[in-house]
């Protein structure tokens, strides 16, 4: 199991293209607009948009 990234961040701080850390799915995404990510991991592949919420806390890598 991954570890999770270090920095909480709300949805609508993430730059778009960003790869992020969904903590209620366990899995990262990749912002594709302001209101769309996809999963990057696990039996996501990138092509499957979600919807997420401007507020939703997410996280990402400190690197």
């Amino acid at each position: 199991m991954a570890t999770p990234p270090g920095r909480r961040i709300r949805f609508c701080d993430v730059p778009l293209g960003q790869r992020f850390y969904d903590p209620i799915s366990a899995e990262y995404f990749v912002k594709q607009s302001e209101h769309l990510a996809a999963m990057v991991t696990g039996m996501g592949d990138g092509t499957v948009p979600d919807e997420f919420e401007a507020d939703d806390i997410v996280g990402i890598d400190l690197n």
